[in-house]
């Protein structure tokens, strides 16, 4: 029997636990929560139907896979204290998306299989967001003792997962960051334009509600190059100079944006190029990098 101990009673612990764990999971066992806060560690096993531990070495001495789900910045103490116990044979991993295991360093014995794990998924309801686990794609990386493992269990869930080098880890959390935090950027960058419009934030999310989505969800299903539409796909000087001349107007607060369109545009024009290879895209270029 597989025995796990989720250090951190987070949002992401919560979630993983109640979602992976549960009693349709044969061979596994969620024992419970340890965390700084007494308050979190409660309610964690309330919610799971395990057991709240008021300190690391009973959770440790009771498990033998060990979850990290701490914020990054705490998991390098965690694992600091764990090392002071027998964590021979035990697993141990952590679920930063831009960490490696490679943070487990100096480890006590050789016999403790480190690894980390990570669900591409917005994570941001304590009480709810263990539904949407189902549809997370995991990535893993570690030792293949720990590997063996967490593969089995994401196969017994359902979930898809990919395998990557520790080194790649922080290249896969940029690209995350990139479809997830980046884009909400740019939504405040469209809600400033129409705010300078007239637009309230209702009528603005009435605006922008359809085109995001619909664009978003046709990325996904076909890809950056049939997805593309828009003035730099049709080729459209024209429209194009007049959006620089509406920002590029020596005010100070449209700089940031005239950057972001610019380099953002051109990025643009390497998928336009490939899907419409007759078409010159050089006038564009050299207006976007001016």
């Amino acid at each position: 029997m597989v025995k796990i101990g989720i250090i951190g009673a987070g949002k992401v612990g919560v979630s993983l636990g109640k979602y992976l764990f549960d009693s349709s999971l044969v061979g596994f066992s969620l024992n419970g929560y340890y965390s700084k806060t007494t308050k979190s560690a409660d309610f964690a096993s309330r919610f799971t139907n395990s057991i709240s531990y008021n300190n690391l070495e009973s959770i440790v001495k009771d498990s033998n896979f060990l979850i990290i789900a701490t914020p990054d910045g705490e998991i390098k103490n965690v694992w600091r204290q764990l090392k002071s116990y027998n964590l021979e044979n035990k697993v141990i991993c952590h679920c930063s998306g831009s960490l490696s295991s490679k943070i487990f360093t100096d480890a006590p014995s050789e016999k403790i299989y480190k690894g980390s794990v990570h669900p591409a998924l917005a994570i941001n309801d304590i009480n709810s967001s263990y539904r949407d686990l189902e549809k997370a794609f995991f990535s893993l990386e570690g030792d293949r003792e720990f590997i063996d493992i967490f593969k089995n269990i994401l196969v017994k869930k359902g979930n898809r997962y990919k395998i990557i080098r520790p080194d790649d880890k922080i290249k896969y959390h940029l690209s995350s960051v990139f479809v997830s935090n980046l884009f909400l950027a740019l939504g405040n960058i469209s809600l400033k334009l129409l705010e300078e419009c007239g637009f309230d934030e209702s009528e603005s999310f009435d605006v922008l509600a359809n085109l995001a989505g619909l664009n978003v969800e046709n990325f996904v299903k076909n890809g950056p190059i049939k997805a593309l539409t828009g003035p730099v796909e049709r080729n459209d000087f024209t429209t194009i100079e007049n959006h620089l001349m509406a920002i590029d107007d020596g005010d100070i607060k449209h700089k940031d944006i005239t950057d972001i369109y610019r380099l953002l545009s051109l990025e643009l024009v390497e998928i336009a190029k490939n899907k419409h290879e007759d078409r010159d895209y050089t006038n564009i270029i050299k207006l976007l990098m001016k």
